[in-house]
């Protein structure tokens, strides 16, 4: 799994409801605790593959309409933990206000593991849109070096390039080992495949994103004013995985609009 890219990224819908739905269902005797999100968004970005800044988010890709060797497909990167606005602010540029709030509620299994919802609320997330074809697999794909759509990378944005900013919600479920045990660096766990103890649960994220377009993006000229729409929801390991939800992620949207048009 790439960094930027695949779709075990997709999530769960009416992930709120279902959150709700889990802690009903909660044995007799079964206590859930809170920890603070700092826990999570502090574990992210500990590797750097796919370019000079570190790995601070998975990316959202959709399917795409392939006639080989082109595809319409699409990535995109969002600083839900807000790792890239930290990158920017160590390298000299001015804070992009992102804001970050939320929970994390962990509920004690039978089985010693613990269920671990996390719930996480992005303010002014830096946001870049990419190509993306699944078929093309030399070079590797990645969000930062596929030609861009929408928005600027970190590195673009410290060299002049404008910033698209985004309000994100990510909700994620997954069974740690015991409770209290340490929150996963969701890039290196989900999407590079490093091993780690944690069973994925449920993912579920969505945004929406201000900034400018790229004429690659076809909306209009460089830099018309456009607008990027996020939803990944699927049912991952709960599913049928039968026609066209076999992957388990029956929306995959990443949708840019000029705005005014």
């Amino acid at each position: 799994m790439n960094c930027y890219s695949n779709r075990i990224t997709r999530c769960l819908p009416a992930a709120l409801t279902l959150t709700l739905c889990v802690f009903c269902l909660r044995p007799a005797g079964a206590q859930s605790t809170h920890r603070p999100i700092t826990d999570f968004t502090n574990a992210q970005g500990t590797t750097s593959v796919f370019g000079p800044t570190p790995d601070y988010a998975i990316g959202f890709s959709t399917s795409a309409t392939c006639i080989p060797p082109q595809c319409d497909g699409r990535i995109a990167v969002v600083d839900y933990a807000g790792g890239g606005n930290r990158y920017l602010i160590s390298h000299g540029y001015p804070s992009l206000g992102t804001t970050i709030s939320g929970d994390i509620l962990e509920r004690p299994l039978a089985d010693g593991r613990a269920e671990v919802t996390v719930t996480l609320h992005t303010t002014n997330a830096l946001t870049f849109v990419s190509t993306w074809n699944p078929l093309l697999v030399s070079p590797p794909q990645s969000a930062t070096t596929n030609p861009r759509l929408f928005g600027s990378t970190p590195t673009e944005v410290l060299a002049g390039g404008k910033p698209a900013l985004a309000d994100s919600h990510l909700v994620l479920t997954f069974k740690n080992p015991s409770p209290g045990a340490a929150m996963p660096d969701v890039v290196a766990w989900l999407a590079l495949g490093n091993p780690a103890p944690q069973e994925l649960v449920s993912l579920y994220f969505d945004s929406t994103a201000l900034g400018t377009l790229h004429a690659l993006a076809g909306l209009g000229p460089e830099d018309t004013p456009g607008k990027c729409v996020i939803t990944e929801t699927g049912v991952l390991f709960r599913g049928t995985f039968k026609g066209a939800t076999s992957d388990g992620f029956p929306v995959e949207s990443v949708d840019l609009h000029a705005i005014g048009r």
